[in-house]
């Protein structure tokens, strides 16, 4: 292993997972929210919002997309592109939804219809009905790595067909949708716990258990003979790469939507959020450990398959078909992908609920169906079981689906909550008076430059090529 490559490792280390530790700390010692003015319910700690934040955002996708990004566009100069737009653009734009989501206290209709009427509910709709979707079609992939946890507890003699196991368990559509019904009535009853003893409890469960497993599974992989050579083709910089536009456009949009950015959900979660909470420092917290563990997923993955002369970059057919190929060279090679699969399991559950979060908004806003929130998430499992079924029979309307709302509809409310946030709002109000009274670090001016133009600008971009995409 190179010097270079050395130093590289010791950096993701200790700025990433040190500094994530450290400000995880610090968010324990938060005091508590409990409910908010009577309103609602609230997050019972900083602490806890920050462990649900984070679950939202590490999902089944980042614990394999991240890594083959990295390993495809340069290693290192993907890493430094990927902080740079968390910093240009990712904070300032969270920052702004979750301040709004803590001011307006209302669901997405209402609380975007407050200060952008007509076309603020619409958003509000189209947020909730977004999310409704995803919630149904989401769950197909993590009812497959739940064939496979099972799987594991038989050995690894099917390993040799990966492959055909695959085909396998994906043809096998009846028992894909019955686990997909199984998980929404789950993460339902979940939330149906409320705030607190339902989404807050669970992460708090899922989102350690996750780290432990990834620790230990890296430390494993680190035995293996020739891993040397594997994570240096992982994160070696390919400094060459950053003048390369499209390596800086895949970088954004991974940024952009990993911490979920549009349709609602920072505002969603913003919404039980104590007034004295700050904001701003646990959201930058929630940005630095979600990347080291993307980062800790990639070292777990990409190394690995790349000793074992496979391809990296072959997609989500990593975990399902590499993976379990590497691991049946181990010894005890069936509890370790066990576990793996496990913590990709709690990865999943934990940005599934977050879905339904967004979902229920709409049912039981003031403004929209008034349910209560029990009756509000019993409607958004029956939409999303009813949306399940295409997307489980059917690959090529899954891909259809996945287009039109996990990338047009997710893009373009993406864009109208910073529309709303940075110019009808007023960016320099929200930093002020929204977010910078209870922040430790004052935020200057310059962030509400970044805010009205740059992230602007560029969600507007993700927004046109997005449509584009359709025809």
């Amino acid at each position: 292993m190179s010097t270079i490559t050395i130093v590289m490792l010791l950096v993701y280390l200790v700025a990433f997972g040190g500094g994530g530790i450290y400000m995880i700390s610090k968010s324990m010692n938060g005091g508590k929210s409990g409910a908010i003015e009577g309103k609602s319910e609230g997050f019972g700690s900083r602490f806890g919002f920050v462990l649900s934040t984070i679950g939202m955002s590490v999902g089944v996708g980042a614990m394999w997309r991240f890594p083959m990004m990295c390993a495809k566009w340069g290693g290192g100069a993907f890493v430094l592109a990927f902080v740079a737009i968390c910093i240009l653009i990712v904070i300032p734009a969270g920052f702004a939804e979750i301040a709004m989501g803590r001011k307006l206290r209302e669901g997405n209709v209402s609380a975007l219809g407050s200060v952008a009427k007509t076309p603020g509910k619409v958003l509000g709709w189209a947020c909730s009905l977004e999310q409704t979707i995803q919630f149904g079609y989401f769950p197909a992939i993590i009812a497959i790595v739940v064939v496979y946890f099972f799987k594991s507890f038989k050995g690894m003699s099917y390993a040799s067909d990966a492959e055909g196991l695959f085909e396998s368990i994906n043809g096998n559509r009846l028992l894909i949708y019955a686990i997909v019904v199984v998980l929404l009535i789950g993460v339902g009853l979940i939330s149906m716990r409320g705030i607190q003893g339902g989404v807050e409890k669970i992460c708090k469960i899922m989102l350690p258990g996750l780290f432990i497993i990834l620790v230990v599974l890296a430390v494993r992989v680190c035995f293996i003979p020739g891993i040397a050579e594997g994570i240096e083709y992982y994160i070696k910089p390919d400094w060459s790469q950053l003048a390369n536009p499209e390596m800086w456009a895949q970088a954004a949009g991974m940024a952009l939507f990993a911490v979920g950015l549009g349709p609602g959900i920072l505002l969603a979660y913003g919404r039980y959020t104590d007034d004295s909470m700050d904001i701003a420092t646990d959201f930058v917290t929630v940005n630095v450990v979600q990347l080291f563990i993307c980062l800790l997923s990639g070292f777990i993955i990409i190394p690995a398959v790349k000793v074992f002369e496979m391809d990296p970059l072959m997609g989500k057919g990593i975990m399902f078909v590499a993976l379990p190929k590497v691991f049946a060279t181990m010894s005890g090679g069936a509890i370790f992908m066990g576990l793996f699969f496990l913590a990709v399991f709690f990865a999943g559950i934990s940005s599934h609920i977050s879905q339904l979060e967004v979902g229920i908004q709409a049912f039981e806003d003031k403004q929209g169906m008034k349910l209560t929130r029990n009756k509000a998430i019993i409607s958004v499992i029956v939409i999303a079981a009813i949306a399940a079924i295409p997307c489980t029979w059917s690959d090529t309307l899954f891909a259809l689906i996945d287009n039109v709302c996990g990338n047009i509809l997710y893009t373009v409310t993406a864009l109208g909550i910073a529309i709303i946030g940075a110019w009808v709002i007023g960016a320099k109000k929200i930093r002020e008076e929204w977010y910078n009274n209870t922040s430790a670090v004052k935020w200057g001016a310059w962030i509400d430059v970044l805010y009205k133009y740059l992230v602007v600008v560029v969600l507007g971009y993700f927004s046109i090529t997005a449509i584009i995409s359709l025809f």
